[in-house]
């Protein structure tokens, strides 16, 4: 028996097909392990998005080619976004790559590769809690950002078929998930290709899944309907998490972006949220230093923030990318003005979340345990339905006994600039 180690890359989307690809080579008689000095085949599941993600991609792939030196791998296997946008490009720069897989037709690919009877498309080898899991409903995107390449690498939007879907949530359910996470590169559009619905869908993942929490990642804010906003509002299982990345605020730099809606649009959006769901904890994402970015343009930026006050923020210096309309876009602000605005702005989120965390104290909150705390000063580490894993605060819990992968119901004790307190009730 071959033993197989995946190193995953990039977003959560990324982290369903490394879990995907693995389980298929499991099917074939393949181990896991977790020890680079034991992996006789190794794949690197590989993001592009922006320069930084490649420049990972290119280490990952140097440690583990390193690995056909020194250790016992004989097999070096590439695939997801970097592999697929670049593999005729530098396929010869890394001749202890033995197999470049696509991000479009991995699935294929990897059949013949393995030679091996075709799995269930729903089946994967988790790397990550079970308790909580994604579920990517559709690929590519339709959408043309004049910054992003992801229609170039994944194709349009496909949504995937609701059935399917379905199945492979109660199968996750059987296998123990308890809050699944809804991700796509634009979830909000799922079946506007297929004559469905994003409500559609979570009304029919309600009615047959008994999942705890239900949470969706990466909406479009043009996409965002009142519809959905309305469900969430009525439905306790539909975590009241929005998670829309807006990109700017400034009307001629969501212009160049090739961004909806505009200025007076966003401003409304954030408006209907916060009356439709009063507990809604939004999160957002904002690219600095794009093209035609001005310090006029940035104060902008700054007061929307202060009036939206999110609950979580990210913020991103421009990366120009090959094959995208802002590559060749002037003037481009330095990127050291870019990382200065970046480094202002999460202070000044700083503040904010500070304020907006302040004011649970005092508060029970249901939470989902994630893991024993690597915190000697706590017991467990959690969330409630207001944080994302990976990429929001957590909540501390400073005593008690808890079971990772349950809900409890805690008070909140304290508060940091990010972080919860809570003892047991």
């Amino acid at each position: 028996m071959s033993s197989i180690l995946l190193i995953n890359l990039g977003c959560s989307k990324n982290i369903v097909d490394g879990e995907k690809i693995l389980h298929r080579f499991c099917e074939a008689g393949y181990s896991v392990t977790n020890d680079f000095n034991d992996a006789e085949t190794v794949i690197v599941n590989t993001c592009a998005f922006i320069r930084e993600a490649q420049e990972e991609a290119i280490a990952s792939i140097l440690d583990a080619a390193s690995l056909k030196k020194s250790g016992k791998c004989r097999e070096l296997i590439v695939c997801g976004c970097f592999s697929q946008r670049y593999r005729d490009e530098v396929a010869g720069q890394f001749p202890e790559v033995d197999h470049w897989i696509s991000s479009q037709q991995w699935e294929t690919e990897i059949q013949k590769l393995l030679k091996h009877s075709p799995v269930s498309p729903l089946q994967r080898q988790y790397q990550s809690p079970v308790a909580t899991q994604y579920l990517k409903i559709a690929e590519g995107c339709s959408h043309r950002c004049a910054f992003c390449v992801i229609p170039s690498i994944r194709g349009n939007f496909k949504s995937r078929n609701q059935n399917e879907i379905i199945q492979e949530a109660q199968l996750l359910y059987q296998q123990g998930t308890r809050e699944l996470i809804l991700v796509a590169q634009d979830t909000s559009f799922y079946g506007n290709d297929s004559g469905s619905s994003l409500v559609e869908l979570l009304e029919i993942l309600l009615k047959k899944t008994d999942f705890h929490w239900l949470r969706m990642m990466y909406l479009h804010p043009q996409y965002v309907s009142n519809e959905l906003l309305d469900l969430v509002a009525s439905e306790k299982r539909i975590c009241s998490y929005f998670d829309i990345p807006l990109q700017h605020i400034a009307e001629p730099i969501l212009k160049a972006m090739k961004r909806q809606p505009l200025t007076t649009g966003i401003y409304d959006l954030v408006d209907k949220i916060r009356k439709k769901v009063p507990d809604a904890s939004l999160r957002s994402s904002f690219i600095l230093g794009f093209p035609g970015e001005t310090d006029a343009h940035f104060k902008e930026l700054q007061s929307f923030i202060e009036y939206a006050c999110f609950d979580k923020l990210g913020v991103f210096p421009f990366s120009p990318e090959e094959g995208t309309a802002a590559y060749s876009l002037k003037p481009r602000p330095r990127t050291s003005t870019a990382v200065k605005r970046c480094e202002t702005l999460m202070l000044q989120q700083r503040e904010i979340s500070s304020a907006c965390l302040e004011n649970k104290i005092g508060n029970t909150i249901e939470i989902i345990v994630d893991d024993v705390s690597s915190d000697t000063d706590f017991n467990f580490e959690a969330r409630s339905q207001y944080d994302a894993p990976e990429i929001d605060g957590k909540i501390l819990i400073m005593n008690g006994s808890f079971t990772p992968g349950n809900f409890y119901d805690v008070k909140i004790v304290g508060s940091g600039d990010y972080d919860l307190y809570a003892e047991p009730l």
